[in-house]
């Protein structure tokens, strides 16, 4: 019996017991709700309104989308909502999840700053806030929490120094703070973090050296230092102590000294990138011991000396790249025997020699080479298609010569062809052309400055629709433009300039409703420039120049607002300007120079306030110079010379204050050189010769360092002797002309008693003449003259005015303008100088 009450006892304390560890249980994950609760009600719902649809109390939490519960506890352990588009701030509540492990957050726009609240989550395994937009420094918090393994804070807009204390943290294996504004030196205290694997502080502000303490920590994998602004040199024994390193990336830095050879002991290493630094001399021949290595970026550094041959052992090496050194020597011929080779990268160098004549078949699997500018030569042999994974082929600017591979027409994958700047030769037809056509997935073709001497192809127009760019400039292309080229729609770059094309320009054009860049310049093109180049809605660029093409300039021009390039010049175009010109507003470079066009100047032309240059020179153009012009307070060179064109320099002229180049020669012009022109402080050519301007030259802003050259055959213009033109009597001597106008007047007081008393005399010797002689009168009182009337009356001292010299002075007769009659006496300044003290 006493025992049975015994297990009844029992029993009942089991069940109170259970009972009540299910009450705090239901406490507990309500307390987790409300935290959860709380973060919805600071975040906007994103366009999905997944949380405002599946966080809801009527549900239970560890069912709600992105909650994870242990199924012991019965609490949320992992808060996962990353990707979710949602916008918001991370509340406090948030630490009252105090079973929670993992946080992930990541791919959203989250801002402000992390609650300090935080640092009650000590089971805290892993933090992931990657691209949102928090801000501050690396919150301080995140030292208490001691189960830390992983850290990602990239991609956001944090800033301030890395804090030592992340050492703290001693469990830490991932930190991951790449893509903020952090500054400063590298903590040396990281490399107390001995579990540590992978280090990512790149795309940051920090410099100084790499602290030695980094490459000591025996468990890394992975150091990414990339796009800082890190300086020093790399320890001699960097790899001494990274037994497992199998990436280190510090490209695009400013990282100098040798290479070390050391690195050849990081046997596992994978990915090496060093380039964009300061590293100089050779490339280690101990980088051939990474038999692991996949990928070797040593691009854009000085680098000198010849490539290892021993490169070529890198049997698992998928990409090398080693642009813009300075390597000598010829390319060693193993490396074309990489079959893993994908990536080969060797322009900007001094390499020489030639390409192996099986090129193509030890690289089955390569997919972009690259060796433009150097110095290579020889041919490139057909095999090259049996790299028929290849879809970037750049040989430009070398000196290859011999016949275009038809076999690149088997390259079903190419993408990118550029073979410009060589000596390559084809025949008559340009059968590589045609057979290009096969490619259909290319996308850029140039084969610019070859002598390829041959008609161009009607079979251009098979190429598909892929192709965007088709530059083919400068090599001796003859025959018409085919009326096929209006099946390129979607060609966006075609360049035909400097060939012997002739002919017109096909209406079929107007099929490439995609392009933005036509460059037909210098050929021998004819006719009248088409209309239907207007359909070109999205045409920016338009280079006619250099051609023989007649007739008008189409008015229509004026609706393809996308224009932003617009030449014209050297034709035979012999219309007026089309006044609608004027609403292409954001037309940035204008020159239709060198033609036969006539007319007034349109003052719309006044309304293109983006352009940087107007050249409207060598051709008939008549009127006045419009006014509007100096509304184009950005235009940098304006040229309207060798024209016919009359009338004042606009005064408003002085507010175009970008100008550089100013040239208005070999006009009709007249008036005075607007002082506005003064404010022009950019002004580095001036030209106003040739035409019929008067007046002072001005002497401040561009004028004080103007030469004469800029004023020739002006002769009514006066100056500073500088500019070889007569001085200005008004305006020169300033401190001089009170005392020439006291002697003049002087003068007058003198010679008027004498006139007066001749006067007297010859009235009473004939009085019968003096009513007919009435006309000629003398002046009869005393009056203040300036100078300036004085030079008028005198027809500026004419020597037909002249009554007589003296010892020191001139006497000339004047009349003024009420015909008053007077004579002005006028000293002989040079003497007047020699008695000065």
């Amino acid at each position: 019996m006493g025992r049975s009450c015994n297990l009844l006892f029992a029993l009942a304390v089991f069940i109170l017991l259970h009972d009540h560890t299910s009450l705090a249980s239901v406490a507990n994950i309500s307390t987790d709700e409300a935290a959860l609760l709380a973060l919805k009600s600071h975040i906007s719902s994103g366009p999905n309104n997944i949380l405002a649809r599946n966080w809801s109390s009527s549900g239970l939490v560890c069912s709600w989308i992105g909650i994870t519960c242990s199924s012991r506890h019965h609490r949320v352990t992992a808060l996962n909502i990353s990707s979710m588009q949602l916008h918001g701030t991370i509340p406090p509540h948030l630490g009252n999840l105090s079973f929670l492990t993992s946080i992930d957050i990541s791919n959203n726009t989250f801002y402000g700053e992390l609650p300090e609240e935080l640092a009650h989550l000590q089971r805290l395994k892993l933090i992931d806030i990657t691209s949102n937009n928090f801000t501050g420094a690396i919150p301080s918090f995140l030292r208490l929490l001691p189960n830390l393994r992983f850290l990602n804070l990239s991609t956001n807009q944090f800033s301030g120094e890395i804090p030592s204390f992340l050492s703290n943290l001693t469990k830490l294996q991932v930190l991951r703070i790449q893509g903020n504004f952090f500054q400063g030196e590298i903590p040396r205290e990281l490399g107390d973090l001995r579990y540590m694997v992978f280090l990512d502080l790149q795309f940051n502000q920090l410099n100084g050296f790499i602290p030695p303490s980094i490459f000591n920590i025996r468990t890394m994998q992975k150091i990414g230092l990339t796009g800082n602004k890190l300086t020093g040199k790399l320890p001699t024994t960097i790899c001494d102590n990274l037994p497992n390193l199998e990436g280190l990336y510090l490209s695009k830095n400013y990282i100098g000294g040798a290479i070390p050879p050391n690195l050849g002991k990081c046997r596992k290493l994978q990915i090496l990138s060093l380039s964009i630094n300061e590293f100089i001399g050779a490339v280690p021949r101990e980088l051939a011991n990474l038999t692991a290595l996949t990928r070797l970026y040593l691009g854009f550094l000085h680098l000198e000396g010849e490539i290892p041959a021993e490169l070529g052992n890198l049997k698992k090496l998928q990409a090398l790249k080693l642009s813009n050194n300075e390597f000598t020597g010829s390319v060693p011929a193993n490396i074309f025997n990489m079959s893993a080779l994908q990536t080969l990268q060797l322009s900007q160098n001094k390499l020489s020699g030639t390409l192996p004549s099986d090129l193509g078949r030890g690289i089955p699997n390569i997919e972009e080479f690259v060796c433009g500018s150097n110095n290579l030569s020889g041919f490139i042999s057909a095999s090259i298609s049996n790299s028929s994974r290849l879809r970037g082929l750049n040989l430009a600017d070398n000196s290859f010569t011999g016949p275009i591979p038809e076999s690149l027409g088997n390259l079903e994958y190419l993408e990118r062809l550029n073979f410009e700047e060589n000596n390559f030769f084809g025949d008559s037809a340009l059968s590589f052309l045609t057979s290009l056509t096969k490619c259909r997935k290319l996308r850029f073709l140039r084969f610019a400055d070859n002598p390829l001497d041959g008609v161009f192809p009607s079979s251009v127009g098979h190429f598909s629709n892929s192709l965007q760019s088709f530059v083919g400039q400068d090599c001796q292309l003859k025959g018409v433009i085919p009326k096929e080229i209006g099946n390129l729609t979607g060609v966006t770059k075609m360049s035909l300039s400097n060939n012997e094309l002739t002919g017109h320009i096909p209406n079929t054009i107007q099929g490439m409703l995609n392009l933005q860049e036509l460059y037909l310049q210098n050929n021998k093109l004819e006719g009248t420039i088409p209309d239907v180049i207007c359909n070109l809605k999205n045409l920016g660029a338009l280079y006619l120049s250099g051609n023989e093409f007649s007739g008008s300039v189409p008015p229509c021009l004026g609706k393809v607002t996308s224009l932003r390039y617009l030449y014209l010049a050297y034709n035979r175009l012999n219309s007026s300007l089309p006044e609608n010109l004027g609403a292409l507003h954001d037309l940035i470079k204008f020159d239709i120079s060198s033609n036969l066009l006539s007319g007034k100047i349109p003052v719309e032309i006044g309304n293109i306030k983006a352009v940087t240059l107007i050249d409207l020179s060598k051709n008939n153009f008549s009127g006045k110079i419009p006014s509007t012009l100096g509304r184009l307070d950005n235009v940098i060179k304006l040229s309207l010379a060798h024209n016919r064109l009359d009338g004042p320099i606009p005064e408003s002229f002085g507010k175009m204050l970008a100008l550089n180049f100013l040239d208005l020669c070999y006009n009709n012009l007249n008036g005075e050189i607007p002082k506005s022109l003064e404010a022009l402080v950019y002004l580095r050519y001036l030209n106003v010769s040739f035409n019929k301007l008067s007046g002072e030259i001005p002497t401040g802003g561009p004028f004080a360092n103007a030469t004469y050259q800029s004023f020739l055959s002006n002769d009514a213009l006066c100056g500073d002797s500088k500019f070889h033109v007569s001085p200005c009597i008004i305006k020169s001597h300033k401190r001089k002309k009170p005392i020439f106008v006291l002697y003049v007047l002087l003068g007058v007081g003198m010679l008027f008693p004498a006139l007066a008393l001749s006067c007297v005399f010859l009235r009473l010797r004939n009085p019968k003449k003096n009513a007919a002689q009435a006309d000629v009168s003398l002046v009869k009182r005393h009056e203040r003259i300036s100078y300036y009337e004085l030079e008028q009356a005198t027809e500026g001292f004419n020597a037909s005015n002249l009554l007589g010299n003296g010892s020191f002075s001139t006497v000339y007769k004047g009349i003024l303008k009420d015909g008053n009659l007077f004579a002005a006496k006028k000293s002989d300044q040079s003497h007047h100088q020699l008695l000065q003290p």
